[in-house]
């Protein structure tokens, strides 16, 4: 991305005329188009700030503005952080989305019934491995639009061999409650990997879930639930972590029509997601991973981009 836009460090304001409207829209569309498609929603948006000229250099600060820890925050936190922060909007999408299941899952809590905390061990369960790794991992994750073209080419082949290797594999349980606690391990494992930006972290949960043994239907409904949790979770720790740095830098309004359209955009994605995947399979979206992958690394080799 754009560096050396900033001679100095940059005061809040500076940094906060960024937000504009129009990239909140943007980062909005984007976000909540991608999120629950296996395409990496990361990777778009660190494309799409590369489009939209967004600083976004380590060795820049934002002048006079601290996290809760006391660290200065970089311009390459600002925009990262800005991602996190706009898949709340995602996350609601979801509440919206799987309302039954979302109110179910509470009732039965409250009842006390067992299959509903079965769900909510696998939740948890595959949510563990993923947060664990990433807060220890999470500083040394590279967030480059390369690295993000090579993993979106190598999981579009990791698509096709997938659907190969697991057209004849047997799917067991028809509801998430029946999952072993090794079934739901195994796919939290599975999101480790969804930490390189351009991998997709509902990619790798859905074939995670088809390899230990879900149907097709009930790995992509686990990833949305999964999301959820681990979206809910990065966004909440990176809004504490900045304190009152986040409303220093960014601005709440263009902020909240990126959030809004990112719901809505979402929402639209998650209803249409698993009929088109039950009927077509995932090997458009393998296509689409390898041409656009393909198409970066030629602009970048030909210093497009």
């Amino acid at each position: 991305m754009p560096v050396g836009l900033f001679a100095n460090d940059p005061s809040p304001a500076e940094v906060r005329a960024y937000f504009t409207p129009e990239r909140a829209l943007i980062t909005g569309i984007v976000e909540g188009a991608t999120e629950y498609l296996p395409v990496s929603s990361t990777g778009h948006m660190i494309i799409s700030d590369e489009l939209l000229n967004v600083p976004n250099d380590k060795g820049i600060f934002v002048s006079g503005v601290q996290d809760t820890k006391g660290r200065r925050i970089s311009l390459s936190r600002v925009a990262d952080d800005y991602i996190i922060i706009i898949q709340l909007g995602a996350i609601l999408a979801v509440i919206v989305a799987f309302a039954e299941r979302f109110k179910n899952l509470i009732v039965g809590i409250v009842r006390l019934e067992a299959e509903s905390f079965k769900l909510l061990r696998s939740i948890a369960l595959a949510f563990l491995p993923a947060a664990i790794v990433g807060l220890l991992a999470k500083d040394y994750i590279p967030f480059s639009i390369t690295i993000v073209a090579v993993a979106l080419i190598l999981g579009g082949f990791l698509i096709f061999f997938a659907e190969k290797k697991l057209a004849s594999h047997p799917a067991s349980p028809g509801e998430l409650s029946e999952m072993r606690p090794t079934q739901a391990l195994g796919v939290g494992f599975c999101q480790c990997v969804a930490l390189i930006p351009g991998t997709s972290r509902s990619l790798v949960t859905i074939l995670g879930g088809r390899w230990v043994g879900l149907s097709t239907a009930a790995a992509t409904e686990f990833s949305f639930l999964v999301g959820f949790a681990i979206l809910s979770a990065a966004s909440i720790y990176k809004m504490a972590s900045l304190g009152p740095a986040l409303t220093q830098i960014y601005p709440i309004g263009n902020a909240t029509i990126g959030l809004a359209v990112a719901a809505v955009t979402a929402f639209i994605s998650v209803k249409w997601m698993v009929g088109f995947i039950l009927r077509r399979g995932m090997a458009p979206f393998a296509w689409y991973r390898i041409i656009l992958g393909s198409a970066i690394l030629g602009a970048k080799l030909t210093g497009w981009l």
